[in-house]
């Protein structure tokens, strides 16, 4: 992501800039994902815009300086703040990793109003969309009700199953066995070529929240208080 040549967060090769947007219900690991992207990014000296629009957590606002949030959560302000971010790429050549919190409702007015994918497409800028689920029928839910409005269906689609909200004795296939057998889901897979991924259980994410690190410095041992091996 960002200036120059590099990988874009699904693995394929892109030379321009990438708004990778991260939607989903609240708890699904949508700003450890995200925070992933950011990490990725400034790891590999390419800077990226970081727009925090998750007015119940303000996750990624707290995790980096520099971050940009909408200055209150009302709909209008969201939209005109996310004008401003999508400005701001053009103008500097920039890629995004964006927050929209549930992101429905403002998909579902922002889309219509400025259709965001041919938008991008116009402005040389690769569209992604992160989709955050737990196994609970109602994160599915969720994600068919933003999919099927039809405001924003990116050629890129990842569809992120997280591992760290299955609850204590449950498998991975068995916590996501009627998310990936539902009619909705595998429309998406099958017809929409979005693209599902397990994001795995990361036991260390605590500590390093309250380290200040980011992945890549804490695989390294790096920081003013590193983690320790086990951890």
């Amino acid at each position: 992501m960002g200036k120059g040549n590099g990988a874009s967060p699904a693995g394929e090769p892109t030379s321009g800039m990438v708004l990778a947007v991260g939607l989903g219900r609240g708890f699904g690991g949508k700003s450890t994902g995200l925070a992933e992207l950011v990490w990725r990014a400034r790891n590999a000296g390419r800077e990226v815009i970081v727009a925090d629009g998750d007015p119940r957590s303000r996750t990624l606002a707290g995790m980096f300086d520099g971050a940009t949030h909408p200055p209150t959560e009302e709909l209008p302000d969201v939209k005109a703040w996310l004008t401003s971010v999508l400005n701001r790429m053009v103008k500097e050549r920039r890629s995004a990793v964006l927050d929209l919190g549930g992101g429905d409702r403002v998909l579902q007015e922002y889309g219509r109003d400025l259709r965001l994918v041919e938008f991008c497409d116009r402005r040389g800028i690769e569209p992604l969309a992160l989709y955050f689920l737990g196994p609970e029928e109602e994160d599915l839910r969720h994600v068919l009700s933003i999919w099927e409005s039809g405001y924003f269906r990116p050629k890129r689609t990842l569809l992120v199953l997280n591992e760290g909200v299955i609850r204590e004795g449950r498998t991975v296939i068995g916590a996501f066995e009627r998310t990936l057998e539902h009619p909705g889901f595998r429309e998406m897979v099958d017809d929409g070529g979005a693209v599902p991924v397990l994001m795995h259980r990361l036991a260390c994410m605590d500590l390093l929240r309250q380290r200040g690190l980011g992945l890549y410095a804490a695989a390294a041992g790096d920081g003013t208080n590193p983690l320790d091996p086990v951890e």
